[in-house]
């Protein structure tokens, strides 16, 4: 398993990388930029402190303990949303001649008619939250880099979601050295200042902001490699990272907390304690895995259930559990011991799973789970896990690959897991119109004849 879980996290090393060129352009001067504010932020400061039952001051306060319920979740454009990009690039046009402003929601209204089923399928991709990866490749890294990247994901990419009260996700991945996985004590303590410094910036970005936070990808789930100092100082910074962010007034913050196919429920808990997860909402789960929601459900629920005993009952840790790939649960592997559980490379006929909300008390079909903040998608479904996983060629690891995607969302399923009824997305109206209208896959309408590129905004007709 080990070797197996060396392997993903090189891959996830390299889609930290990827997902930060996506999400804005190289700085080429890395030095820190002039602290005048922008003109217009798409994101807003707010101005009241801090309501702990309403902190993403949302307007309709959440009424059940669930700080999520009720928000809408940043749905990217053309320009920056890889599934959203896909799809113009698919119908003839280039992505970065849309501004920022445009919207999917405008992108769909008006070329909506005319995708055809790949298209459409991809729109369920599109159509849903895109978490923000903050990382430490951001901006070319160096001082000023991180703290450039979060303004201009929350002041001028953000100007793609219309909605006046819609909540950015970001995740961050800045604790490993380099991106070095299991790191010696060595290494860690020289990454003390970078760390620190880009945590600080991000915090500074995101200010009086609402913001969910997902920290550090995979930092619980692979510490299994860390042991004596090195795993103190490493729980250390995780510790340190939740206080920093827990003084913004309007963000709502979970830690990572690994997978249920992996740490069983009281080791995790110890973990969590150790990185002080006490100071923040909770955690979230199955961060870059298949597993069924139902299963990370009622093993995230024996997590809270430990920490709440560890606190002598003072705290009560809530969670998110990671929907974006796993509608069909995961595909296992024949050999665990040497491979792992779960077959996490490419895998053949996964699917999406929950659309994500944090609307959950109960969910859209009936249920209750205790703790249970919401269902997101932590990265953007269909990005490629690395480029030799088998049935390829795919694209690098990071990279968004439109034919892992496709795959992803012809399975698309919002089943809970073992036992709970299948349940199938359904294509909204205003596309399956056009879908009729464009007749079998692959084959053009008249709409939009064979060969023509459509203009986007700011190409000529």
């Amino acid at each position: 398993m080990r070797g197996t879980a060396t392997r993903i996290f090189a891959a996830a090393i390299a889609i930290a990388i990827a997902i930060a060129v996506a999400a804005g352009g190289a700085s080429a001067s890395g030095k820190r930029p002039a602290d005048k504010p922008a003109p217009v932020c798409a994101t807003p400061d707010l101005t009241t402190p801090r309501d702990p039952s309403n902190p993403l001051a949302l307007p309709t306060p959440p009424t059940n303990g669930d700080p999520l319920a009720g928000a809408h979740f940043f749905v990217d454009g053309p320009r920056h949303g890889q599934a959203a990009g896909a799809i113009a690039s698919m119908l003839g046009m280039n992505p970065m001649t849309f501004p920022n402003s445009y919207s999917w929601v405008q992108f769909e209204a008006t070329y909506g008619s005319m995708f055809n089923a790949q298209e459409q399928a991809l729109a369920k991709i599109a159509g849903q939250e895109q978490t923000q990866n903050i990382s430490l490749y951001a901006e070319g890294g160096g001082d000023g880099a991180i703290l450039a990247q979060t303004r201009k994901i929350l002041c001028d990419n953000a100007a793609a979601d219309p909605n006046p009260v819609t909540v950015p996700v970001l995740s961050t991945f800045f604790i490993y050295p380099h991106g070095q996985f299991c790191p010696n004590l060595s290494a860690l303590r020289g990454w003390q200042g970078t760390f620190i410094r880009d945590v600080d910036e991000m915090a500074e970005g995101v200010g009086e902001k609402r913001a969910v936070i997902l920290e550090e990808i995979d930092s619980i789930g692979t510490s299994s490699c860390l042991h004596g100092k090195t795993l103190t100082l490493w729980l250390h910074d995780l510790k340190w990272e939740s206080g920093r962010f827990s003084q913004l007034p309007h963000a709502v913050v979970y830690q990572e907390a690994g997978y249920s196919d992996a740490g069983g429920p009281l080791w995790t808990a110890n973990r969590l304690w150790k990185a002080g997860v006490n100071q923040i909402e909770g955690f979230y789960t199955n961060g870059t895995h298949f597993a069924w929601s139902s299963k990370e459900i009622k093993w995230a629920e024996k997590v809270s259930t430990d920490l709440f005993r560890m606190s002598h009952h003072t705290y009560r840790a809530h969670f998110v559990v990671n929907t974006a790939q796993n509608g069909q649960g995961p595909k296992l592997n024949p050999h665990p011991v040497t491979q792992g559980i779960e077959n996490l490379c490419n895998p053949p006929g996964r699917g999406l799973g929950r659309m994500p909300t944090g609307n959950v008390d109960p969910t859209f079909d009936g249920y209750t789970f205790n703790g249970l903040d919401g269902f997101l998608w932590t990265g953007v479904p269909g990005r490629s896990h690395n480029s030799n996983c088998p049935g390829g060629p795919w694209q690098p690891a990071g990279v968004f690959d439109p034919r892992f995607a496709l795959e992803l969302a012809q399975n698309a399923n919002q089943k809970l897991g073992p036992g709970y009824p299948s349940e199938p997305y359904q294509l909204p109206e205003r596309r399956r119109a056009g879908a009729l209208r464009r007749g079998a896959e692959g084959q053009e309408s008249p709409a939009r004849p064979a060969g023509r590129r459509l203009p986007g905004p700011g190409a000529p007709a």
